[in-house]
């Protein structure tokens, strides 16, 4: 072998010698590219607020594979077979947008591409033609509404004025009313309605007033283990033992063990905390304690959640967002840590400003305000340009995050514009409240509001890691905080 080895280098070095003496005379070889001849006549019409983009294909005998349709050198669809138009919708008004068309041919070749420029103008959009309370019932509100004439009307966005969060009707389905469950009692409440459009775009509204009559709801508390002391994690007992103190104590809430779930009146129960935070447990739903994915139990936390019940799902338990179909199954989170940790000297904080470095783009979110913030400080900590909330001070920290990193997602979907968070926000029909303190982008969604549908109810997923409740050694100076937030987050949803 060694001989046959020596014989092939000398034979490479002799070739190469050959190479460099003759190296005037030397021409590589490349194959032949056929000229690619482009799309012609590309144009953009809009018509009711659709960008409808036409081309001619050229005469050739290359045999075009598919199109590529590019919009403002970002996002990318792909339109297999030799197509001459398309059309995109959802675009923003008074934006210009570019919009680049490159032919697909046989053998991976692509042709240059050629661009039009087209903006969809302002339209100031009707609104319902009436709207009001038909029904009130227990937590439940129905309303009525009539349809304006005009055409695109895809659904009727209903929620508290004021408010980023709302539930959309399906025309086809609620053409002339529907029915938002578990809402707020004994306080006033001011409804606005706004018509959607080809499922983009949104009328100013129309506001109507009505309250429930006051009806008290008690807080539950899914017990993982016969009693505190038996749970296996120091941050599920720290926990469960605040719960007992504020709530069990005050006769404001129950510990609901996971075998009795389907004994409780869920009317009775306006939301439930399910907390998991263990060493070791595998990434994915299915890898959670096993009593609470049994098929029963997550059946019943189904029934519960169709019934208009609301969750906390704290720490780890984030991942059952997809069990729970909160989100869509190909949308599960895919930042996840579980080990041991160690020392860590940093502030770890949480940041409600989403988007902080795109402010000059109008891509800045502001989620301050939220009710899950009320009473609570935000400073200006670790040189950040931002007031974040602390959550977790310089001690043994086990770094327990249990979020959506958004960009994967976003990018397989083709990066729709405008953003990673609002693409997110639109799919799963919620709010992002918070990243981690040291992000001023829109990678992640960390702390999440998943507003109501008719498969389940109000739900806040919060899988940062500065949530841990009991350090391992030393003191948390900021435990207060997580103790407030965490009551904000209960008495929201309850």
């Amino acid at each position: 072998m060694k001989s046959i080895i020596k014989y092939s280098l000398s034979l490479t070095a002799l070739a190469l010698a050959g190479v460099f003496t003759s190296c005037g005379d030397f021409k590589a070889e490349t194959p032949d590219i056929p000229a690619l001849p482009t799309v012609t006549n590309l144009k953009a019409d809009i018509a009711n607020r659709v960008v409808n983009l036409s081309w001619q294909l050229p005469s050739s005998s290359l045999s075009v594979e598919g199109v590529t349709v590019k919009v403002n050198n970002n996002s990318e669809i792909y339109l297999p077979g030799a197509v001459s138009n398309y059309s995109i919708y959802g675009q923003p008004m008074e934006m210009e947008y570019m919009y680049t068309i490159k032919l697909n041919y046989a053998g991976g070749y692509v042709s240059e591409g050629q661009s039009v420029i087209a903006t969809v103008p302002y339209e100031d959009l009707a609104d319902l033609a009436s709207f009001e309370v038909a029904n009130l019932e227990g937590r439940d509100v129905t309303f009525a509404w009539t349809l304006p004439s005009a055409p695109g009307i895809t659904g009727v966005w209903v929620g508290l004025d004021g408010s980023e969060m709302g539930t959309v009707f399906n025309v086809a389905e609620n053409p002339d009313g529907g029915t938002l469950t578990r809402q707020k009692t004994g306080v006033d409440l001011k409804y606005r309605a706004k018509v959607v459009y080809d499922e983009a775009y949104y009328s100013d509204g129309v506001v109507v007033n009505t309250a429930l009559p006051k009806m008290e709801t008690r807080v539950g508390y899914l017990m993982l283990a016969n009693s505190i002391s038996a749970l296996p994690d120091d941050d599920e007992q720290a926990a469960a033992t605040w719960f007992n103190d504020n709530y069990v104590e005050t006769d404001k809430g129950d510990f609901i063990n996971v075998s009795d779930l389907g004994k409780i009146d869920f009317d009775e129960y306006g939301v439930i905390w399910i907390e998991v935070d263990r060493e070791g447990l595998g990434t994915g739903w299915k890898y959670l304690p096993s009593n609470l994915v049994s098929d029963e139990t997550l059946d019943l936390l189904r029934e519960y959640g169709a019934n208009g019940g609301n969750l906390f799902l704290a720490n780890m338990a984030t991942q059952l967002a997809v069990p729970l179909q909160i989100v869509p199954e190909n949308m599960p989170i895919n930042t996840f840590g579980s080990g041991p940790g160690g020392e860590n000297g940093d502030l770890w904080s949480i940041n409600p400003h989403l988007g902080w470095v795109f402010k000059s783009e109008g891509q800045y979110y502001d989620r301050t305000s939220h009710a899950v913030y009320e009473g609570l400080e935000f400073e200006m900590v670790n040189g950040y340009e931002y007031a974040t909330l602390p959550l977790l001070g310089g001690n043994y920290k086990e770094d327990h995050n249990s979020l959506w990193d958004i960009n994967p997602y976003w990018h397989e979907a083709g990066d729709p514009a405008p953003n990673c968070v609002k693409w997110f926000e639109n799919v799963t029909n919620s709010l992002v409240l918070a990243v981690w303190g040291q992000v001023g982008d829109h990678c992640i969604a960390g702390m999440v509001d998943f507003n109501a549908n008719s498969v389940h109810g109000q739900c806040i997923a919060m899988g940062l890691g500065a949530y841990e409740w009991n350090v391992n050694n030393g003191t948390n100076p900021y435990q207060g905080n997580i103790e407030k937030l965490t009551e904000n987050i209960l008495n929201y949803l309850k």
